[in-house]
């Protein structure tokens, strides 16, 4: 039951905090669709997100910038939610910590952290999630303006993760950039080399994981992202992409 409780309670801050309209912001991107970047909240900002994905699975995450480029995140979610049944919850909350090293000038912006929060299944079996964590990582990114054309932003970084238990613990890598259409609608793609989940035990084949999605910003504050994951469909035992929606809001404090 205390899982019940801690996901209702992320219910309802996001609804809490979703009826407090303390004005437009200009927000990061703090993550493609899995992979992050080195955008991270500012001091005072906090923000609120729910993925739907396969399954009836949701996850529930909270964030808040506590210092200048210095954030903090907490997630927890599982499948079988929305339906019929019993849920199935994670094994734990997951756990974000980002802080950025060097602000973009000329050269590229370079974050480092730890995220222990996967997406997809959780196997209690192989004590991992369909989609490994990132564990320890770094990235950098760099933002383009294009005049007329809109902006540009590469982002690319390396992780390991240590605790998700499948023999498999290389060093891995993962890149991607984001596209602005308009001032509300974005394009996102991401590709993770997968090189730490292409053993034999390990759940993909080998090719690496590639998603695309859309991002859709309501009033700077207010997104829905639809995103297609697995496209080179890397998974073993499923030949099929993962259709998930995403639903997002950025508030301040003050």
């Amino acid at each position: 039951m205390k899982k019940v409780y801690f996901f209702l309670l992320i219910i309802i801050l996001i609804s809490v905090a979703s009826a407090q309209d303390q004005g437009l912001l200009q927000v990061e991107i703090q993550e493609l669709i899995d992979q992050p970047t080195a955008g991270t909240l500012e001091k005072g900002e906090y923000g609120f997100d729910v993925r739907l994905f396969p399954y009836g699975g949701a996850l529930c995450g909270l964030r808040a910038g506590l210092f200048d480029r210095f954030m903090i995140g907490v997630s927890y979610g599982g499948i079988n939610i929305i339906g019929r049944g019993e849920p199935e919850w994670n094994e734990l909350p997951g756990v974000l910590i980002k802080y950025r090293l060097f602000e973009e000038t000329d050269l590229p912006a370079v974050s480092i952290g730890f995220d222990s929060q996967g997406y997809g299944l959780w196997s209690d079996g192989d004590n991992r999630y369909e989609t490994k964590a990132k564990g320890v990582f770094a990235v950098a990114s760099k933002n383009f303006a294009l005049e007329w054309l809109g902006t540009l932003g590469l982002h690319a970084g390396i992780n390991y993760n240590s605790f998700e238990d499948d023999d498999d613990k290389n060093l891995n890598g993962f890149c991607g950039f984001d596209k602005s259409i308009n001032q509300q609608i974005s394009l996102v793609a991401e590709y993770n080399l997968g090189l730490d989940d292409d053993n034999e035990r390990a759940w993909g084949r080998n090719r690496g994981y590639l998603n695309t999605g859309i991002r859709w910003i309501f009033a700077e504050r207010l997104g829905i992202e639809v995103n297609f994951k697995d496209i080179l469909e890397n998974r073993k035992d499923v030949s099929a992409i993962s259709r998930e929606v995403r639903i997002t809001y950025v508030e301040k404090f003050f």
